[in-house]
């Protein structure tokens, strides 16, 4: 699928949205255009998860993708 044609699906779906995922969707176009952090743009509570779950990793508090495959491999 060429680029005009992507944009142009994109578009069509954007009609479709909630307010909520639009307003996320101003915030990426707009923080790319001033070069700025996305990460930025989050409340304090989403950086705050997403910087637990760094430190987490850091410290292998994880649990891999194949595990959690395995454990739920019999529902699907």
């Amino acid at each position: 699928m060429d680029l005009a044609t992507r944009k142009y699906n994109f578009i069509k779906e954007l009609t479709r949205v909630d307010e909520v995922l639009l307003e996320k969707l101003e915030k990426v176009l707009m923080s790319s255009k001033k070069n700025k952090d996305w990460f930025l743009d989050l409340s304090i509570d989403e950086q705050s998860e997403i910087e637990i779950g760094l430190m987490e990793a850091d410290k292998n508090e994880f649990i891999n993708n194949e595990d959690v495959m395995k454990k739920f491999a019999k529902w699907h």
